[in-house]
């Protein structure tokens, strides 16, 4: 039973490759055309999103606050990620990193 499993997967996988090649040397551009175009827009979207938090983020590592701290603060004020979700760190640290933000404190 395995067997017939296996030789299905191939034979699927063989008729995908020999579709894909006759349609490429036809001359039809394969993948998406618009990729990169998309691929800006959502950075675009990301600096701006980041850029809006740039005052509300310097202030909190200004008052000494960590990472963990400032999560809290924004869940707490009710900001949420363009998706509409609660902050994790990780979304802090992109955003930080996308502004070029850190709470490292040196003296």
């Amino acid at each position: 039973m395995v067997l017939l499993g296996v030789t299905f997967g191939y034979l699927i996988s063989q008729r995908t490759k020999n579709g894909l090649a006759r349609v490429k040397a036809e001359g039809q551009k394969l993948g998406n055309p618009n990729l990169k175009a998309d691929h800006r827009k959502r950075i675009e979207k990301a600096n701006a999103f980041a850029e809006n938090l740039r005052v509300t983020i310097t202030s909190f590592i200004k008052d000494g606050s960590a990472q963990r701290q400032i999560v809290d603060e924004l869940n707490r004020i009710g900001v949420k990620t363009p998706r509409g979700y609660e902050f994790k760190l990780t979304t802090l640290q992109r955003i930080m990193k996308r502004l070029g933000l850190s709470t490292i404190h040196t003296k």
